[in-house]
């Protein structure tokens, strides 16, 4: 049996499964950090990238964390056949829909939570534009919600696009 390729029914080898689950988990950072610390960084270029470093050092751990829990299992399953472009956005699509998924729960759970506290008050957002009032979000924090959602979703799909262009069509013909 070959360490490189364990069994006879994969199409990917190891090597092409970990590249895949490191590659995500480093796009999907980047994807995030880098408009948010732009929009962070207004003095210039050196602030901005003061900013990327802390970025870094808090991001990439959790990138990776989430990386490894939810798409590396899933991506084993997936790549033991070999993944077409449009399966590639499908399933690319669906990983970040799980991920968003659990950061709603955690968030909703805690805003819950902070909503039973008589004693705490907060509002996120000003004007016609309140998100949040005590932890519940309003009709505007849900739009908001739903927006971000759907781009972090659309960026996930192109992600898993650039990841099946990187390791290839794999090997098996059926």
């Amino acid at each position: 049996m070959d360490r490189q390729h364990p069994t006879a029914e994969h199409a990917y080898t190891r090597k092409q499964w970990k590249r895949a689950v490191n590659l995500s988990a480093f796009l999907g950072w980047l994807s995030i950090a880098v408009p948010i610390s732009a929009g962070m960084s207004n003095a210039g270029l050196f602030q901005f990238f003061g900013i990327m470093i802390w970025a870094a050092a808090i991001g990439l751990p959790i990138a990776f964390i989430a990386s490894w829990l939810i798409s590396a299992p899933i991506l084993n399953r997936l790549m033991r056949k070999n993944i077409s472009w449009f399966q590639a956005a499908v399933w690319g699509g669906a990983i970040t829909c799980l991920i968003a998924l659990a950061s709603i729960a955690i968030g909703r759970f805690r805003g819950w939570r902070q909503s039973l506290d008589p004693s705490s008050f907060s509002r996120l957002g000003g004007g016609d534009k309140v998100r949040e009032i005590d932890g519940i979000l309003t009709p505007y924090g849900w739009l908001n919600l739903a927006q971000n959602t759907a781009i972090f979703v659309a960026i996930g799909i192109v992600i898993s696009l650039v990841v099946r262009f990187a390791i290839g069509p794999g090997d098996r013909t059926s």
